[in-house]
């Protein structure tokens, strides 16, 4: 199924797209009310956690690339109707901080994600994706460092997105596939 030759630039976009996939099954059919629910009064919502892991995303492909935020350059804050700022990423947002990250539309949350993503895979067909151990200024860490926690950090917070989807719908919440071998 995967080739065995497959190198480090190509399992990261493997792994992204499957963070993409799953990022729109569960949004599917969700709604803005649903979207922004909170848990409890501090819980984070799935419409912050999204745009938190996004803004994130955005921010660790824009130090890679040498570029700036699309969260600046394609004006995603007036979508949400938050400031233009390419320093907030949701660390250190308190309760009322997370009320406010409420985009126009559920879709919102997906497009800004893609158009990351799309970001990304150019990054990954530019020489400037070829050497894993170059330091990023801004955070001193390697590529391969920044691009490890971008993998995880995501996946981690879509198993959070999941978790809370299911308190929604009071349900077991499994999207993956129950045919595929384990």
């Amino acid at each position: 199924i995967y080739n065995l030759f497959m190198n480090t630039n190509e399992y990261i976009l493997m792994c992204m797209e499957r963070s993409k996939d799953l990022l729109q099954e569960y949004l599917k059919d969700l709604s803005l009310e649903q979207a922004c629910y909170q848990p409890s009064r501090i819980s984070n919502s799935i419409s912050w956690i999204v745009w938190h892991t996004s803004r994130g995303f955005d921010r660790r492909i824009s130090l890679l690339d040498g570029i700036e935020q699309l969260w600046m350059t394609e004006k995603w804050y007036e979508k949400y109707k938050l400031p233009a700022s390419d320093k907030d990423l949701g660390v250190g947002h308190t309760a009322e901080d997370i009320s406010k990250i409420r985009p126009s539309n559920v879709s919102d949350l997906i497009n800004y994600y893609d158009s990351i993503n799309k970001k990304m895979i150019d990054f990954f067909n530019s020489d400037k994706s070829n050497d894993l151990n170059i330091k990023i200024t801004e955070t001193g860490n390697s590529q391969a460092h920044e691009l490890m926690r971008m993998v995880t950090g995501t996946f981690q917070h879509w198993g959070q997105v999941n978790y809370i989807r299911g308190i929604i719908e009071n349900r077991i919440w499994y999207t993956g596939n129950t045919k595929e071998k384990r």
